[in-house]
């Protein structure tokens, strides 16, 4: 009824109004077009977001895991860290050890040295003993020969000495009647007075049987004579062979 009321002229519609109609059509379509094309566009934005979120998670994953394992090796280099200082105390400690081994070494050196030197003293010193030692062993076999021979001749003057006990024994009155007479006169030994042993001084071995035999001694010859010592006496009858052994010497030197 109202559109019939707004017909003029028999039921025709008035062109402002089909205008206006036409231009609100205008209008809506170009707010659809333009709500449409932002609405595209937020869309797109959107999803531009959620891809950017999706990034932005990975991202978040990759710094987490980043960070465990930077975490990991910062403990990795504390633990390193740690051994690396107790490795650097054993070294220190090794190079105080290090310094006491060279020290001892040192020592051990010096007496190595020294010992050395004393060993070779000693194997100089051993050495001329050694010879020392060989010449005292001529010398013995030397002296051991010497002494061989002197004994031979011991024994030679032993045999003589008992041939001429022998032969004193046997024939005592012809030895004596070769005794030449003194020409003064002899005095017996009852007109003298005894004579002390004590008193009495020899100095010729070959005068001592007269004073042990208690004969008093009146010498013949004057003084100053020289008194030649007799090759055999009774006193070497005493003696044992150490008495005739420097007789036999002495002998041998005066031939």
């Amino acid at each position: 009824m109202g559109i019939d009321s707004m017909r003029v002229g028999g039921g025709r519609c008035p062109p402002f109004l089909v205008g206006g109609l036409l231009i609100a059509c205008l209008m809506l379509i170009c707010s659809w077009w333009t709500l449409s094309t932002e609405n595209i566009e937020l869309v797109r934005q959107i999803d531009e977001l959620n891809e950017e979120l999706k990034i932005s998670a990975e991202e978040r994953d990759q710094c987490v895991t980043l960070r465990g394992n930077l975490e990991q090796r910062y403990k990795h280099a504390e633990d390193e860290v740690a051994t690396l200082h107790v490795r650097l105390e054993q070294q220190a400690e090794i190079k105080k050890k290090n310094d006491k081994l060279e020290d001892s070494i040192n020592m051990c050196t010096s007496e190595l040295d020294s010992l050395n030197k004393l060993d070779a003293t000693k194997t100089a010193t051993l050495e001329t003993l050694r010879l020392e030692k060989e010449t005292f062993n001529t010398q013995l076999d030397s002296k051991r020969d010497e002494n061989k021979k002197l004994l031979k001749e011991i024994d030679q003057l032993k045999d003589e000495l008992d041939k001429a006990k022998l032969t004193c024994n046997t024939t005592p009155q012809k030895k004596a009647a070769f005794i030449p007479q003194p020409a003064r006169p002899v005095i017996n030994k009852i007109q003298l007075d005894p004579v002390p042993v004590s008193a009495v001084k020899i100095s010729l071995t070959g005068q001592r049987g007269l004073k042990y035999h208690g004969i008093p001694i009146l010498p013949k010859d004057p003084p100053g004579a020289k008194r030649l010592s007799p090759r055999f006496s009774v006193t070497m009858l005493k003696g044992s062979d150490t008495f005739l052994l420097p007789q036999e010497k002495r002998r041998l030197s005066q031939k």
